[in-house]
């Protein structure tokens, strides 16, 4: 059953329920003050009856009068009187009934009769065990009622207020809860591989609970799609390398082959002849086809092969060394900086060296030549950070998400393999790689963050 059909069910329920207690309380109400009159109506009848019996004995009707004239300041009595056997009116508050013959019958008990908005109250006069007449009082019962439709129109006020607050109160679920969760259980159902990339929206103000579910819902929904997206890259890494693993197998063998069969032919032929051009130009193809084979082969290794533990500033120095003639050559100047991060990594150095070398590459064609490369060195959150900038030609946004996908490439002679196998190599140390291109200074610059996880360093005891 949906929410909403609970509440409303909930609300019909209470509803009736406030009802009920509204007809219970008034006719309760009703109940315990007419209660409460015939009580008092009947203590002062039976005053009055014992009042009234030595002045009857003795005929003493001033006496009488007197006993029914204290009444007279009795709340809601309209009228008191003592009537003898002979239904003679002795005694009346209203001196004009005096000397009248009742009409109606003699009491010879306790009497309340309520009619209208008038209660008559009788007691019977016994003197010796004999009946001498009876007493009458007559009280007015608009007091009482008036104080009945007081207390109803509280209860109906407090009833309505009751009703408006629990009526508002479904109005504020409705707005905060209701729609809200509505929206977002449509918003999950709707999530499919094209929607992923939809953020959930909720309308109107809803509460803070569903805004923080919504977020929650919007930050499962990023993650699922880097998880996907990651899935994807990893299928096609793992694809990639059981390509690589059999052009190895397939390849290599007949290449080896070439490679031996091309240097007996050119024992033979001069260097300075023009068909040596050739065969140079054949030994370098196949030079570059192992090497192509080679970064092939790199996606079949599940593991980041023997590790060792070294300085990370070392390992930095080593790589800019060997880049060292390039970054002459093209004149662009290396500011490099490493505080704050003495210790030992343990980490598979050729591997890392060549990530390193990757990225520094790809920084020196994209600044052409007359330009800086920034590398920062440093631990940050106890993770080891190394940080590649440069202030080349950048990359645009779409290509950021790309770039480290396998093939994926925006040079002419690229292969679209070395930030691919980087991110491979990374992620074998438990690391993370991450692009960023922004206009900085007005100036383009491309950042590399490398980030490898605290289990990997190892302090200097």
């Amino acid at each position: 059953m949906p929410l909403q059909s609970k509440l409303t069910i909930f609300f019909i329920l209470f509803l009736s329920l406030l009802v009920f207690q509204w007809l219970f309380f008034m006719h309760h109400e009703e109940n315990v003050l007419t209660e409460e009159m015939s009580t008092r109506a009947s203590v002062l009848t039976k005053n009055l009856s014992e009042l009234s019996r030595e002045p009857m004995l003795n005929y003493q009707i001033s006496r009488l009068e007197m006993q029914v004239d204290s009444l007279k300041n009795e709340k809601d009595v309209i009228y008191a009187r003592v009537v003898n056997s002979n239904f003679l009116v002795l005694a009346d508050t209203r001196r004009i009934q005096e000397g009248w013959i009742y009409s109606g019958d003699i009491s010879t008990s306790s009497e309340i009769d309520i009619k209208g908005s008038t209660l008559l109250a009788r007691e019977p006069i016994v003197i010796l065990g004999a009946s001498h007449g009876m007493v009458e009082i007559s009280f007015s019962l608009e007091g009482m009622f008036l104080k009945i439709r007081k207390s109803r129109i509280l209860f109906v006020s407090i009833f309505i207020a009751e009703v408006l607050l629990l009526f508002g109160f479904a109005v504020f679920l409705e707005i905060q809860v209701i729609r809200p969760l509505r929206r977002i259980a449509a918003g999950v159902e709707k999530i499919s591989a094209e929607s992923i990339n939809e953020t959930l929206t909720v309308p109107g103000k809803p509460s803070i609970e569903i805004l923080k579910v919504s977020r929650a819902i919007n930050n499962m929904r990023n993650k699922l799609r880097k998880n996907q997206d990651e899935l994807i890259s990893k299928t096609r890494l793992a694809t990639m390398g059981k390509i690589g693993f059999n052009l190895a197998h397939e390849i290599r063998n007949p290449l080896e082959a070439i490679s031996g069969s091309v240097e007996i032919l050119s024992s033979g032929i001069p260097e300075e002849s023009s068909e040596y051009s050739y065969i140079r130009i054949i030994k370098e193809e196949i030079h570059n086809l192992n090497d192509y084979l080679s970064e092939f082969l790199e996606f079949t290794k599940s593991e980041p092969g023997e590790k060792e533990i070294l300085s990370p500033a070392e390992l930095l120095k080593d790589s800019l060394l060997l880049l060292g003639p390039l970054l002459k050559q093209h004149k662009i100047d290396i500011n490099n900086s490493t505080t704050g991060t003495e210790g030992l990594w343990s980490v598979n150095p050729n591997q890392i060296k060549r990530v390193i070398l990757n990225v520094l590459i790809n920084s020196i064609e994209a600044i052409g030549s007359n330009g800086i490369i920034e590398i920062e060195l440093k631990t940050e959150k106890h993770n080891l950070v190394m940080i590649i900038s440069d202030n080349g030609c950048g990359i645009t946004e779409k290509s950021i998400d790309e770039v480290f996908d396998p093939y994926y490439t925006t040079k002419k002679n690229g292969s679209g393999i070395g930030l691919s196998l980087s991110r491979k190599i990374v992620e074998q140390h438990n690391g993370n790689i991450s692009l960023i291109s922004n206009n900085r200074d007005n100036r383009m610059t491309t950042l590399v963050s490398i980030s490898f996880p605290r289990q990997e360093i190892f302090k200097n005891e």
